[in-house]
Formats: structure tokens, sequence, C-alpha cells
């Protein structure tokens, strides 16, 4: 199938007004997110063909004019042979909703992210959205799965289908929602043409109750503070939190530079007491063993495993955590790798420098064994198993007190498993789940080798 001169190689999403396709550029290989005006049914009796091309038509060309790193760039706008309008965007795998797990059922409970990803990501978020309102334009659908995450782990918001430029009226009909439930601010619902900045620093402070507690804010006074939700922030985030998500617009931050200036302060109260906890405690160990560990082999062959036995194959919660966890105790050997003791492995200690495809991953590997790295020469892919030894669980704040073994701020490991003929699965060590990525995706590898038993 060709969208113009695009090929198209799989389906992303749908939506009211159009749906958004994974399209490669053939001449150049470049893969693109292409998304094309095809409104459903409903959508025309609500609104009207022209009511609805004039929001996508309005959408490229917010896109077109914003230039900043954290909104997404459009690259290319033309028509289809029957006369629909399209457009490119830069394309990337991963967004916050695919990072922290939400589901359909949104009052299911999500993975919370560490507090300085978390704070990372919502800074981000918060200066695109800034320069989004600089322009006079309202997102009005702030949520985890608008955010895209770069290879380069940073933010690109996306979708401005339901934006709103600063005095506009839309005048769409009353039962024609516009937000999402749970992210939209209370003004919004109430009338959706009259909301200024302050209904999207609501939906951005949801989305950091959402990344730090790993669930939705509550009505006033009905459940706990954040601190009681999520023990590990303590009261430090509490005020910014309840401020951010207030259900009156002048109880919220004014706007975007407010709201970042308040995170800041908050994350350097949780950084005060994170440092006061660490000079407190004696440093813990890397790693302890058990019995278990050395008794219950780790699968080292690869294995192809469909979605929808994945979780019982890898042993996975439902929020596709390891359910068991292993502790190993790791040895770091020298600048260039780490020995687990327990499980007679050799893990690369830095990882790759770039994030890469899964078939790059292969030649990577290939690399490292014919130069002899770090002396070996039987480097191979993890498999998820093994990669899920890497993984430290967190759930109070002395935790974070034991120095890192790994060098390196990257997250997101390829494993050996595939999940198709296209796709493999991949390990997210810092938030401890493991997900699956077409082999056009980009992960970083850190690549292990076995070794004999710890004298």
């Amino acid at each position: 199938m060709h969208i113009g001169k695009y090929k198209v190689t799989g389906l992303l999403g749908t939506g009211g007004m159009g749906r958004v396709y994974k399209a490669q550029l053939p001449e150049i290989n470049k893969t693109v997110a292409l998304k094309r005006l095809r409104p459903r049914p409903h959508m025309v009796q609500l609104l009207g063909d022209k009511a609805i091309e004039k929001m996508f038509m309005d959408e490229a060309r917010i896109l077109a004019d914003l230039r900043h790193p954290y909104v997404a760039a459009i690259l290319d706008f033309d028509r289809d042979s029957e006369g629909r309008p399209f457009f490119t965007m830069e394309y990337h795998c991963v967004n916050l909703g695919d990072m922290t797990g939400e589901h359909y059922i949104m009052e299911t409970p999500a993975r919370s992210l560490p507090p300085d990803r978390a704070v990372r990501y919502l800074r981000q978020v918060l200066s695109g959205l800034g320069r989004l309102h600089d322009a006079g334009i309202i997102h009005r659908d702030v949520k985890p799965y608008n955010m895209l995450i770069s290879e380069s782990d940073q933010v690109r918001i996306i979708d401005f289908g339901l934006s709103l430029l600063r005095g506009e009226t839309r005048g769409v009909p009353e039962q024609f929602k516009i937000g999402t439930p749970y992210y939209t601010a209370p003004e919004q619902e109430a009338d959706p043409d009259r909301v200024d900045e302050r209904a999207d620093i609501y939906g951005a402070g949801v989305l950091a109750w959402r990344m730090l507690t790993g669930y939705l804010p509550p009505d006033l006074g009905e459940k706990p503070v954040p601190g009681e939700i999520n023990p590990l922030l303590g009261q430090c985030w509490d005020d910014f939190l309840l401020c951010a998500t207030h259900p009156k617009p002048d109880k919220r931050f004014s706007d975007c530079r407010e709201m970042t200036t308040a995170l800041d302060r908050a994350f350097d109260s949780w950084q005060q007491r994170l440092e006061k906890t660490c000079r407190m405690q004696e440093v813990p160990a890397v790693g302890r063993t058990s019995d278990a560990d050395h008794t219950q082999p780790v699968r080292t062959t690869p294995v192809k495993v469909s979605l929808s036995a994945a979780k019982k194959r890898f042993g996975l919660d439902a929020l596709w955590r390891p359910s068991g966890r292993r502790t190993p105790e790791f040895v770091v050997c020298d600048d260039h790798t780490v020995r687990d003791k327990t499980h007679s492995r050799l893990w690369q200690k830095a990882g790759s420098s770039w994030p890469m495809e899964w078939s790059r991953a292969r030649q990577y590997i290939d690399s490292l064994n014919a130069r002899a790295f770090g002396g070996v020469q039987n480097w191979r892919l993890p498999t998820v198993d093994e990669l899920a030894l890497l993984l430290v669980p967190v759930s109070v704040l002395g935790d974070y007190c034991a120095p890192p073994v790994f060098s390196g701020d990257i997250h997101r490991f390829w494993s050996a498993d595939r999940k198709s003929f296209v796709a493999a699965w991949f390990v997210d060590t810092s938030l401890g789940y493991a997900g699956a990525a077409d082999f056009t995706c980009q992960c970083h590898v850190r690549a292990v080798s076995d070794c004999p038993p710890y004298g």
C-alpha cells in the first residue's frame, strides 16, 4: 500500500479524524509517521467534512510553524490519490504511555518512573507547552500517549488536532468531547472553547501524578496525598502535584514557567532528603546471593515468544515486570566489564554508545568479538531472562544510595528473543519491564558472555 510517494509498512493508531501509519520513503529508506485524514462516520455527522478538514490543516500548520526541540517536527505535506490531505512527521517507537504501561482501563495502576527521570521528561513537556502557549496555542490533549520519546531520550509533543488558538471559537457540538478523560481540566469539560494555558497545566499535572506515583490523581479529599501513595516520594512533591491538578484554574500554576520553578524546587527538596538518607546509612551491597540463585539456571537460548504468551513465558506480572527477583552479586572487573559471580556471566559495563536497530545490534556484537573486547570473544545478545538480572528494585529512598555498577545513562536494551519475524523483545532496566518493538526501532545493546564459575 502506498500513500503518495510513501510505502506504508504498518498502522500505528486510529482516531476520530484519521489514521497514523508507519511509512517509508523508498528512495532513502527513511521511516516516518504519516497521518492521513480519514474521519469516522460519526465525526462527519457531528462536525461536517469542512470543519474536520480545517482541524486537520490547522494541526499541520501548527507543526510547520513551530521550531522547538520538544515538539514533533513536520517533514512533508501532500494529498493522496483520493484528494485526502496527509502529512509526515518524525517517527519514534516509544511514548510515555508505553513507558508507564497505561491501560485502556485508565484507573488501573501503571508503572511509576524514578523521580529524576520523571522530572527530566516533565521539564521537557513544560518547555514544549510553554513554546505553544507563547505562540497562542492551547494543546487541550496533554496525556502520556501524546508524548513521544526519541532515541536520544527526549520528549516530542504530538497530536495537535484538538489544539485551539487563543481567542478562537470552534463551536463544536456539545456531545463532541475535547480531550481525554482524567487528563482533561474540569473547565475544559464544561466549555472547551474558553480555556487558557491552565488547562494544559492541569494535563501536565496529571501526567506528573502518573509518572511519579503510577496513579491518576484522586478526587479532592478521597484518597491519600502523593507521598502516601508512593512513600519513596515523601512529602516533597505533595504541594506541587496538588497545585498542578487543582480543580479550580486560579488555584493552579499560572503558566509553564511557574510550574517548572515549582518542579525544580520539589526535586531539589527530594534530592536533599536523599543525600541526608545516604549520609545516615551504610552504602548497601550491590547484590546479595540466595540459594535460589544458585539452583535455578538462567536461560541463554533465544526464543520466539508471541505477545499473548510473553507474560507466562518470561514470568512477568500485569505491568510486564519480572514477578520473581534474582539478586546477582556483581563485581566490577575493570573499566570494560562486570562479572556476575552468582550466574557465571560477564557483562559489558557501558553498553553501546548509541541506540540501534535490532539487525545492527547483531553487527555490533560481531564487532565486539572481532576485536576481542575485554579480552573476550564469545559476546552475545542477552535473553530477556538475563537482562532481568540487571534490574535493581527501588522501593525506598535508601535504595538510591548504592553506587551504580553499570556506567552510562541508558536503560532500554535489545534482547536476543524475538516476538515475530519483524519484532524483538527489549528490557527497560530503569523501569524494570519487558516490551516488544519492531526491528526498525532503536535500543541500546549491553552484551553478555558466559564465563567459568567464580573461584
